[in-house]
């Protein structure tokens, strides 16, 4: 019985396998799907799904709260340090487009989010609104039955609720070459239920063609010929751009919001629980550990196994905000490697304005079955996770998870990777 069940599972992941390579979602156009898959779905408890559910109107509090914050700044004098944080090392005409759309008071929450968690219900960063949708489409139709709509009805209610109708003109605007695939197959799929979503790479819709954008980033959407005229046209609301035109969903930063001591009265303890503790390395900042105060030295002077603590870029810089760059577990380095990395951190923010992030690690194993491809074997292990819900906050409407997978790895950084097990998250 026992073979018979390991052969039914090594041929239904044999199966998800082919049907990811023959997709070629390939990262950076690899010839394959480019990440182990397994033969079944990676499946929650009762009360783990209720902890991903019940967190989604956190963050919308979260959001709420944070953007009010960065908008208080522009017309607070006492809070213009915060502007100029938010704003850290982005070119002038960068912040004068963010200023001008935090004081329109027209910005409002992004209509989707992609925490990712270390472990269930820890969120180490917040993506806004999240890359992968194609991958995550291709993850999704592999279940037979799944609990969530799914990222292609999760963005046909959006764009339906934002203008009226779910085949109003739209564009999904790509800015990094290695996700074109999966881009291009998402977009596909999204014309095949019904919508008018166009792609474009690294160019952008005129104002008249279109009624939801898809921005990249503010900076490199402002890059682009067109684009003072797509944040013009959303100014004079004549059109949707998803997120809204800030910098603060182009970063990291905002995770350390409900830890600053300036900041953290405005946030209540249940928003603050979703994050572990975070605090920006700057020389006047106040490190709090569960509950007890650290320096930079006394965090640099610790032993490996006492300094459970992940270093991170945090800002809207190109080339460091995304992919699992700039982020070190100072467990892992010796006392001089910690030291010269809590030096740079400290002096591109005071050279520069380049935010860094210390952030207590959470990290947790979970059990997993998985395809090794290469054996065409079926493997178990206790992997470290990344959990990837994509939330919607929808207008007048309770906050939902559309779609939801997880990536695990032997490794402590937990990132999209050839050595990854990419699955579906279902109940």
């Amino acid at each position: 019985m026992k073979n018979e069940v390991t052969v039914s599972a090594l041929n239904r992941a044999l199966e998800i396998r082919d049907y990811c390579n023959k997709l070629q979602l390939g990262y950076d156009r690899a010839p394959d799907c480019h990440f182990y898959v397994g033969p079944d779905s990676f499946r929650l408890s009762d009360n783990q799904l209720d902890i991903f559910v019940n967190q989604g109107e956190l963050f919308r509090t979260w959001f709420e709260i944070t953007l009010e914050l960065c908008t208080r700044a522009y017309r607070d004098d006492s809070m213009s340090w915060l502007a100029d944080l938010i704003e850290g090392e982005s070119p002038d005409h960068v912040r004068q487009v963010h200023r001008q759309v935090h004081l329109s008071g027209l910005l409002n929450i992004p209509l989707f989010a992609r925490p990712d968690m270390s472990a269930i219900g820890a969120s180490v960063e917040v993506q806004t609104p999240g890359s992968g949708w194609g991958y995550q489409t291709a993850i999704h139709n592999m279940v037979g039955k799944s609990r969530w709509t799914g990222p292609i009805n999760g963005l046909k209610q959006a764009v339906k609720a934002m203008t009226g109708s779910h085949s109003t003109p739209s564009a999904y605007v790509l800015y990094n070459d290695p996700f074109f695939p999966e881009v291009e197959y998402f977009c596909r799929l999204c014309g095949e239920a019904g919508m008018q979503l166009q792609m474009h790479f690294k160019t952008l819709p005129s104002a008249s063609e279109v009624k939801f954008v898809r921005r990249p980033p503010l900076e490199d959407l402002l890059s682009y010929e067109g684009g003072s005229e797509l944040v013009q046209s959303w100014l004079d609301g004549q059109l949707v751009l998803e997120p809204g035109p800030s910098l603060l969903f182009d970063q990291k930063l905002a995770i350390l919001f409900p830890f600053h001591p300036r900041l953290r009265e405005f946030y209540p303890d249940s928003v603050r629980q979703l994050f572990p503790e975070t605090y920006l390395v700057a020389r006047d900042s106040r490190l709090v550990f569960n509950g007890k105060p650290l320096s930079l030295d006394e965090l640099s002077s610790l032993s490996g196994s006492k300094r459970q603590f992940i270093l991170k870029y945090a800002g809207a810089k190109k080339g460091l905000r995304a992919g699992g760059k700039a982020v070190y577990n100072l467990s892992d380095c010796n006392h001089q490697k910690v030291r010269e990395l809590l030096v740079m951190a400290l002096e591109d923010w005071e050279k520069h304005r380049s935010p860094w992030l210390i952030q207590k690690r959470v990290q947790q194993k979970y059990p997993i079955v998985f395809l090794d491809h290469v054996a065409e074997e079926i493997r178990e292990a206790q992997y470290y996770a990344l959990f990837r819900p994509m939330y919607s906050f929808l207008p007048d409407e309770p906050s939902a998870i559309v779609a939801m997978t997880a990536l695990f790895r032997k490794d402590w950084k937990v990132h999209g990777s050839s050595d990854a097990v990419t699955l579906p998250v279902e109940v």
